[in-house]
């Protein structure tokens, strides 16, 4: 993606819908930051929920759009911008150690495997390669269990969603 243009999003303060055709799925925001392989994203759900700090590989995004009346009148939805910190986009073990120490936990998403391979949890242990996820299970299930994934198979990393958020919640009690 053309960094002249991401620059002017980010100066603009454009709120934007950012695709990711992989998954099948669009994420609503404001870009905030960008690298070679990452961009960053402060996100909201469609009625105007602050939904956390997204950082996704830019391979993964098909496009991005802005303006338009479905946008206008989410974007009208947020009462408030969220303070969200900075995160290190060198790397996606970086974005994610990031995200983590902010929120203290992450929500993974595998590659092109679609949405139905998310797993959410705290980072137990990481390396050049691969890290050590302590999932949290969904709350039916009530359990935890340890997660091995490869790095290269992460497309993107997020926390502060109301979802993960409560299972953190519920999780970082017991």
């Amino acid at each position: 993606m053309n960094a002249t243009f991401l620059k002017r999003l980010i100066a603009e303060k454009q709120f934007i819908d950012v695709f990711d055709d992989n998954a099948e799925e669009s994420f609503y925001g404001y870009l905030l930051a960008f690298s070679e392989n990452l961009l960053h994203l402060e996100t909201y759900d469609e009625e105007g929920r602050f939904h956390g700090s997204l950082v996704i590989e830019i391979e993964d995004t098909s496009r991005i759009r802005w303006g338009g009346r479905e946008r206008d009148l989410t974007e009208q939805l947020i009462s408030q911008r969220q303070d969200v910190s900075a995160i290190n986009l060198h790397d996606m073990k970086s974005a994610a150690a990031d995200i983590s120490n902010t929120y203290g936990y992450i929500c993974v998403t595998m590659g092109a495997y679609g949405t139905d391979m998310i797993y959410v949890g705290e980072i137990s242990e990481d390396c050049d390669d691969s890290l050590i996820l302590h999932e949290y299970g969904t709350r039916a299930r009530n359990e935890r269990s340890f997660l091995l994934l490869r790095w290269d198979d992460i497309s993107r990393v997020q926390a502060g969603g109301i979802y993960e958020h409560n299972l953190h919640t519920l999780y970082s009690k017991s």
